[in-house]
Formats: C-alpha cells, structure tokens, sequence
C-alpha cells in the first residue's frame, strides 16, 4: 500500500507520514521513485529494506 501527502507545510508531511500506515509515502508527488532510497513494505508486505544504505549492510561487514 503507498500514500501521498500534498501540502504547502514542511511540518504537516512529516506529521501525517508518522500516522499513515503505507509503506511507501509520497510528499507533493506520486509515484516517483529514487532509486538510492531504502525501499521496503509496512508489516507482512515486506521483509528488510532494500537500496540505500539499509540494504547495503546485510551485504558488508565491517570487522
């Protein structure tokens, strides 16, 4: 499931974001993805993040 807020306020995205159970949202957009961003589902939607740096560490060890 995704969501998309659109609102002239910076703080009003980051407050509705919080209490939306999506999980991927959208602010003064939709459907736009940047490809080096963790990408990953809200509860049994799916498992982990992948891209960015959170889908980088199940590949790297750093001892």
């Amino acid at each position: 499931m995704s969501a998309g807020v659109w609102t002239e306020k910076g703080s009003r995205i980051l407050k509705m974001a919080a209490k939306l159970r999506a999980g991927v949202v959208w602010a003064n957009t939709y459907n736009k993805f940047d490809p080096s961003s963790p990408f990953g589902g809200f509860k049994e939607s799916g498992y982990g993040r992948e891209g960015g740096l959170h889908g980088l560490a199940a590949y790297v060890s750093l001892s």
